[in-house]
């Protein structure tokens, strides 16, 4: 199968059309957003000419942040978009990607586009079967669905091009960042954790050299005014994280324990419910939305993010009318 007549199999959760109105535990989102500061920022932006070709504030505003060089920060509009870039600028035909556990789904899109190969490896003794010819080795960190996390230190020793996909690191309760080291790429994509995916925030954090060269794959202005005032004002939103998240995460612990599932640390869990598409299906009846993570290899298992504790005791009872519980399918399918 080419890499167009593939693309049918890479899905994600969230709404699925203009009108779906499904009440949505599939997005791995913040239920306390959105930030209204962001909110704010975004439409007090300046709209009436272009903004700086070089975004120099917002990329200036996040080195400062990090403790990185501004050279070696590129800005891009979501973590696909970004992502997509990394395969264009790192992969060519034939070229082998190594991810550590399901990749998200827009990187192996992106891999497969530029004709590469894209072999996923188990996160345990994974550094016991990547290939010496591997050009990049991707992760999520924390891994989506499972939340699994993987020792940095193990990692800052492999000498080839290394993306760290960091998008559900604010919701960790120590979160722990990779150092600056030759060929890494780390990918951020704070929009989740403060509930504005619809502003598509995302950048990414390597050297000066790859950065240049994922830079000059971005058309000019590629970066609107709003997002680029939003990605500036990041560093000072910390409170919000700090206010919200602990009790997103107590919301998401005892929702897990309420379904009989084992809580992850995060904002999400999975329950293996035996055939997940027959459950999803089943909740889709009953108005629910949960992600069906068969698509990342799992198709036993549901991933469910915490909504506000109102909604979850709506998915709390239809569980219960579904009869469903861990290890189990619904008495419907």
């Amino acid at each position: 199968m080419d890499a167009l007549s593939s693309l049918h199999a890479f899905v994600h959760g969230g709404p699925q059309g203009p009108d779906d109105a499904l009440l949505d535990f599939s997005v791995n989102t913040n239920p306390l957003g959105p930030n209204p500061d962001l909110v704010q920022v975004w439409r007090d932006a300046p709209l009436d000419g272009y903004p700086d070709p070089h975004y120099t504030r917002a990329r200036r505003a996040l080195a400062e942040y990090h403790g990185w060089d501004a050279d070696g920060v590129v800005l891009g509009v979501g973590a696909s978009e970004l992502l997509h870039r990394i395969a264009r600028a790192f992969m060519r035909a034939g070229d082998l990607a190594c991810s550590l556990g399901a990749p998200f789904g827009e990187f192996a899109r992106g891999v497969a586009l530029q004709g590469g190969v894209l072999d996923v490896l188990p996160r345990e003794g994974w550094s016991r079967r990547v290939p010496e010819s591997v050009r990049l080795i991707y992760l999520s960190n924390p891994h989506n669905p499972t939340a699994h996390w993987i020792e940095l230190c193990d990692l800052h020793a492999w000498p080839g091009i290394l993306v760290v996909d960091e998008a559900y690191l604010p919701f960790a309760e120590q979160p722990v960042s990779l150092p600056m080291r030759p060929d890494l790429i780390r990918v951020l994509s704070p929009g989740k954790a403060h509930g504005v995916l619809g502003m598509r925030l995302a950048y990414a954090l390597t050297t000066p050299l790859l950065a240049r060269r994922l830079t000059a794959l971005q058309p000019a202005w590629a970066i609107p005014a709003s997002l680029a005032a939003v990605l500036e004002r990041l560093p000072d939103q910390e409170p919000f994280i700090a206010r919200t998240v602990p009790t997103v995460r107590a919301w998401a612990r005892e929702l897990a324990e309420a379904l009989g599932a084992q809580p992850s640390g995060l904002h999400f869990f999975t329950v293996d419910v035996g055939d997940a598409g027959a459950v999803a299906d089943a909740l889709r009846g009953q108005g629910i939305r949960v992600r069906d993570c068969a698509s990342f290899g799992h198709p036993n298992l549901v991933r469910i993010a915490t909504r506000t504790p109102s909604d979850n005791r709506i998915l709390i009872e239809a569980w219960r009318t579904l009869n469903l519980s861990p290890s189990g399918a619904t008495s419907r399918s």
